[in-house]
Formats: structure tokens, C-alpha cells, sequence
């Protein structure tokens, strides 16, 4: 008998993954499974901890989508580290609506985990004293080493967790101990000095986690299955490194039924660019370590692993190579619940690409501005919770509750960029017939521009996917260079029209300034600039494109009135951007005007005075504003006219797309 065309394909990657407890065995319907995010409780998915249609709703098309199994990210105590998060608390009853959850995802033959996370010395709740393996301080406050009693009260809360997961109905119980939080704190000897039977060598640091897996074991037997999130290197010299992870493995195996393997510690908080992977930090970044921990001798249980795996082909090699047993994915599966399913259909060109700006993660919560080594949350957490490619998820889940229309209407599009494409599409699934209008002879505007970044691949990845899926869109016909006029599109008489027109770059009135060269004409015609090259504006655009001309060969500067680089940035994706300026040696030079151009550099002006920056280029890169004057002239084309995109406000990506996407999705 023949195999399905996936399985010929995909052997590895659709492979089930059996796991057996005793009498116990669960089934995993593939290898690919979606790590704990906690998105969908503080996007809307919870009520006071409990899960609600939401957030039933949007693990359950997870599952739909053909994940194996999800991961509720959970707290002891109750939202220790994170306020919003999911909670089983018996008093509120909330182990009753996760039956909901369970009913939903068990129908699709999907499997769900309960995480316990302990915040140990990263905790922010007020009223509780921060503990971890030894003495110190974090965030200004002190840690107190845990004693035997402190140890005992965390592992009352261990088995408290448990049996409220088996009451609520969870396949298993995923334990994290990586990334900095309480029993990762134990495992790793950049904070355990211990002296005692809990510290020193590895068998003494895997002690006290050791204690919690048998207090959650004592529990649930072998009712329910147990992974753990470890850490296969600390990213800090000193830290755990794959073959110290791989002596963990060795002594933590026999307590639990699976392992998967992250990195990074909220020690040092420049290593959150590699916890959670920006489109600087290569794909299946920690894919070398699980390779190292799966094949030492003795370890006998399932190893995954988990970070920047997005590409079907990557990952079946992964597998196939013997790099780990499964693989997680959090994000691929935010920008694309299907991605499995699409997979499996040999769909894989209309896989929606996710970009790594980990918008999803920090919007909302974080702050960019973090100094020193330490992580804050936002002194006004808003929860505002975006992905930026899937405007459908975390709050926006919402917005499926929007009747559907009630005819069919002819839309017309005007501009083939981000926003434009992306309204269409919108306004086509709706089942409404759209004409885009693009007067260049290529789709995709601005996104365009970054395509010679080599950090930008994600980008490109997406405004290709958009090309294609408008081109092969049956209900979608494109006009290239055909430049909408107001009379063209009256003539057309849509019932919408949708005003994508963009932005223009601005320049500002200094001296000079004909001598310099506008961001947008770099791209593409770098072979042009001289060695040394000045940027006027240190936002996103500006540190980026230091980055990429230093990797050119070029020398730069980047002049900044304000006090921060890439000041408007997400977190993590900001941390990113400069940590790669720091290692192209671009020099920033903050709170600084500059006053005047030269043949021969920028005349600028700091609190110290007046000096002069030699360059035999200068770039202007402070920012666009939206073509006003374009877009009014359509207002009265149609009977609905929207403004989206940059011509609506200049801003970034997330608002080209979702501005974009509401405006088809409402009509």
C-alpha cells in the first residue's frame, strides 16, 4: 500500500510520537507540537485565570491546524511573574472551563500540557519575597537563598499544581526549568553557589528540581506524562553548556517522559535575543545542542527541541539528521495556525512566514529602554497583544465575530504595497471581487526596499508570500503600471474603494541638504557611497541600514537628536539592532542635532558644543509622511473609501497589515 504523498515527503516530521507511563500511552499525532506561549491568556483568552470561548477557540484551531499538542503556561504562585496568565485556582472553580478546552482539542485527537512555571528571583507580584538558590539581588530587590522550609512550601505548591492539572483534565504536565526561572536557578552554577548538598556538583544541582518532579510524580503517577523545558546552554560564559545539560538529562530522565531543549537566562538580559530569536540569530539555533544531549550515551528518553523553526524542509532534516525526536514551535504557529495542516496538503508556499520581530511577545508588556542587565516589565502594562503578520490573533480572534457580508461588492485597491495586498486578500475571502491598482511593475511598496538585507530574509519571505497568494486569488485582478487616478476609479464605480498610496520620506531643512543621499535611493545602489558614511536619524530604518552597510565594508556613524537608537522598536527586536551595531563598530552619536552638510561630512551640535563628523557620504533617514494630497483626491470615489497604511499614518509594519486587513475584512 502506497504512502500518503507527506509521509513519501515528511516521514519523520509525521511520524506519531508514542510515549508510555506504566499503562499509560499517549499518542502524539506528529513530531511538531507548539511550545507554552502566554499570548492567549493575555490576549483575551482568560478571565481571571480561566479560560474562556477565546481562548478555548484559539487553541483549539491550533489543534485544528495540525499541531500535536499545546502548552498552557501557568504560575506558582498564581501569577508570581506574570499578571493575566492561566490559573487552576479550586476556590474560583477554574479547573471547570479547561474541560471545555479539553472536550474541544481531545476531539481533534490533539493533546494538552499544563506548564508550571515558579518565577523563583524573577518574580514582580507585591507581597512576595523573591527566593532562588542563593543570596543576592535582582531588579534592586534582595533574594533570599531558600532553606529546607522554603524548599518544602514550593514543593506543597508542586503537587497542588498537579492535582488541580489532573482535575482540569490535561494530558500532561510540562515543568520549566530554563531561562533564569526558580529550578533552572538550581540547575545552572551561574546562580547556585551553593556549598551545601543542593550545590556544587551537578547530581547536588539537580537535586531540589529533582524532589519537585517526584512531589508532581506522587501525584499524578502515571495518570499524566511530564516534559520539562531545559536549558542546553545559558548563553553566559560560566553558564550551562550542551554537555552540561546533557548530565542533567542523564540524572532528571528517570522522573519524566520527555525533554525539550531551549536556551538563554533572565541573568543577563542580553541573551533574550537568543531565548527568543530575532531575524538576526540563525534559524534552529538550538538545534546543535539537543543534537549533542539526544545522541549521549544513556539518555533513553524523547528529546525536542525548540527556537526559530519555521521551515517545513529544515525541519524534516532536522529530525531525519537526528538532531531531536520533535520540535515546538511558538511563533510559526501564531503567524500560521495551519501551518501544519498546509504542510501536510503540500501547501507549503502558502504557509503565512512569520518575521521573528517578536512583536507578539513584547508588545504591550516590555520595555524597550533596559539598561544594564536586567529585564522590566512596562510601568503601564497594557496587554495590547499583536502578531504582526496575523492580525486574527490574540485579541484580534474578535474580530471572527464580525457578521459576514451581505453581498458581494466590487472593491477597488489602490497601490500594490503591504497594506493594499493585504486588504485585498481580506476583501476576496470575504467573497468581494478586488482590482488592485500598482503603477510600478512590482507589488509590494516599501517592503521592497530591504530585500538586500541579509537580516531581512523574513521580510522578503512575506511580501513574496502576499504576491503569491493575491496573483493565485481567484476573486483578485491586478493592474500593473496602471497609476489610479480619481476619474479611473470613478469610471470603474466601485462600491469601496481602499487608498494604499503610502508615504514619502521627509526631508528635513538643513544646510545642505541636497548633498546628502534619502534612505530609500541607498537601497540597492550601495556600490555608490563612499567609505565613511554619516546617517542623519537613528530610528529602526537608520541603525538597520548601519548595520547593513558596516557589513558592506563601509564605516558609519549615526547621528540621533533623542537619547536612544531605534527608540521606537519592540524590546527584544531593539536589543537585537544594537547589539549588532556594537559588533559592526558603528558609532552612535545621541542627543545630537545635526546642523549642517558638507562635501566632506556634518557640521553637529552636542550639549558640549559644536564639532565636525567627516564622511564621504551622508544619508537622511528621519522618518516618512503620509502623501495626504494623493490619497484626498480619491475621498469621494466610491461609497465607502478607507485610508490605510502609511497614507493613513505613517508607522511600521504592523499597521500597514493590520489597517489593511480590517479595511477588506469589515466591507
Amino acid at each position: 500500500m502506497a504512502k500518503p504523498a507527506y509521509k513519501e515527503k515528511y516521514p519523520h516530521m509525521f511520524e506519531p510520537l508514542v510515549i508510555k507511563r506504566g499503562r499509560n500511552e499517549v499518542v502524539f499525532n506528529n513530531r511538531i507540537m507548539m511550545s507554552p506561549v502566554g499570548i492567549v491568556a493575555t490576549g483575551g483568552g482568560a478571565d481571571n485565570g480561566r479560560i474562556n470561548a477565546f481562548g478555548v477557540d484559539y487553541w483549539t484551531g491550533i489543534i485544528r491546524g495540525g499541531f500535536s499538542s499545546v502548552a498552557l503556561p501557568m504560575e506558582i504562585p498564581a501569577e508570581g511573574s506574570h499578571a493575566g496568565v492561566f490559573n487552576m485556582d479550586p476556590d474560583q472553580v477554574n479547573y471547570m472551563n479547561f474541560h471545555l478546552l479539553q472536550r474541544s482539542v481531545h476531539a481533534y485527537n490533539g493533546k494538552t500540557f499544563a506548564e508550571l512555571v515558579h518565577g523563583g528571583r524573577c518574580m514582580v507580584a507585591k507581597g512576595l519575597e523573591l527566593k532562588a538558590a542563593a543570596d543576592g539581588f535582582y531588579q534592586g530587590r534582595p533574594v533570599k537563598g531558600m532553606d529546607k522550609d522554603d524548599m518544602e512550601e514550593v514543593l506543597q505548591l508542586c503537587r497542588e499544581f498537579a492535582s488541580q492539572a489532573r482535575r482540569s483534565g490535561f494530558d500532561g504536565i510540562m515543568v520549566h526549568m530554563a531561562h533564569g526561572w526558580l529550578f533552572h536557578d538550581f540547575l545552572s552554577p551561574l546562580s547556585n553557589t551553593r556549598t551545601d548538598e543542593f550545590g556544587g556538583s551537578v547530581e547536588n544541582r539537580c537535586r531540589f528540581p529533582i524532589m519537585a518532579l517526584k512531589a508532581i510524580r506522587e501525584v499524578i503517577g502515571d495518570d499524566l506524562i511530564i516534559e520539562l523545558r531545559l536549558n542546553g546552554n545559558d548563553e553566559m560564559e560560566g553558564g550551562i553548556l550542551p554537555e552540561d545539560a546533557a548530565q542533567q538529562v542523564l540524572l532528571l530522565q528517570d522522573y519524566v517522559d520527555m525533554i525539550h531543549i531551549t536556551c538563554g537566562t533572565r541573568l543577563d538580559v542580553s541573551s533574550r535575543p537568543k531565548m527568543h530569536p530575532t531575524n538576526y540569530c540563525p534559524t534552529e539555533h538550538n538545534a546543535y545542542a539537543s543534537e549533542i544531549i539526544k545522541n549521549t550515551p544513556g539518555v533513553k528518553i524523547p528529546i525536542g527541541v525548540v527556537g526559530a523553526i519555521s521551515d517545513p524542509e529544515r525541519t524534516e532534516n532536522l529530525l531525519a539528521e537526528g538532531k531531536a525526536d520533535y520540535v515546538l514551535m511558538a511563533r510559526a504557529a501564531i503567524a500560521d495556525n495551519n501551518w501544519v495542516n498546509k504542510v501536510k496538503e503540500g501547501r507549503e508556499e502558502d504557509i503565512r512566514p512569520c518575521l521573528r520581530c517578536l512583536y507578539c511577545l513584547d508588545h504591550g508588556r516590555r520595555k524597550a529602554k533596559v539598561s544594564g542587565k536586567e529585564l522590566a516589565m512596562a510601568a503601564e502594562v497594557s496587554f495590547d497583544r499583536r502578531c504582526v503578520v496575523n492580525p486574527l490573533s490574540m485579541q484580534g480572534i474578535s474580530k471572527k465575530m464580525f457578521p459576514a457580508p451581505l453581498r458581494s461588492k466590487k472593491v477597488a485597491v489602490i497601490g500594490g504595497g503591504v497594506a493594499g495586498m493585504n486588504a485585498a486578500l481580506s476583501a476576496a475571502d470575504r467573497g468581494h471581487d478586488v482590482t488592485i491598482f500598482e503603477k510600478t511593475d512590482r507589488l509590494g511598496g516599501q517592503a521592497l526596499l530591504s530585500d538586500v538585507m541579509w537580516f531581512k530574509k523574513e521580510m522578503k519571505a512575506y511580501h513574496e508570500w502576499l504576491e503569491r497568494q493575491v496573483k493565485k486569488h481567484p476573486k483578485i485582478k491586478i493592474l500593473m503600471q496602471t497609476e489610479a487616478t480619481p476619474e479611473l476609479i470613478s469610471e470603474l464605480n466601485p462600491d469601496a474603494a481602499i487608498i494604499a498610496v503610502g508615504a514619502e520620506q521627509v526631508v528635513p531643512p538643513i544646510p545642505g541638504i541636497e548633498k546628502a543621499t534619502m534612505a530609500f535611493d541607498v537601497f540597492g545602489h550601495e556600490d555608490k557611497l563612499g567609505k565613511k558614511v554619516a546617517i542623519i536619524g537613528g530610528g529602526d530604518i537608520g541603525c538597520e541600514l548601519s548595520i547593513h552597510l558596516s557589513g558592506l565594508g563601509h564605516t558609519c556613524s549615526v547621528i540621533e537628536m533623542s537619547h536612544f537608537q531605534a527608540g521606537n522598536a519592540e524590546l527584544t527586536e531593539r536589543m537585537s539592532i544594537l547589539q549588532w551595531m556594537e559588533k559592526e563598530n558603528v558609532n552612535t552619536l545621541l542627543d545630537t542635532q545635526a546642523l549642517e552638510i558638507t562635501d566632506t561630512g556634518v557640521k553637529i551640535k552636542t550639549e558640549e558644543g559644536e564639532s565636525f563628523l567627516e564622511a564621504d557620504s551622508v544619508i537622511v533617514c528621519v522618518g516618512t509622511r503620509a502623501l495626504t494630497k494623493v490619497r484626498d483626491t480619491f475621498r469621494d470615489v466610491a461609497f465607502d473609501v478607507i485610508n490605510i497604511g502609511d497614507c493613513k499614518k505613517a508607522s511600521n509594519m504592523q499597521h500597514a497589515i493590520e489597517s489593511g486587513f480590517d479595511a477588506g475584512y469589515i466591507l
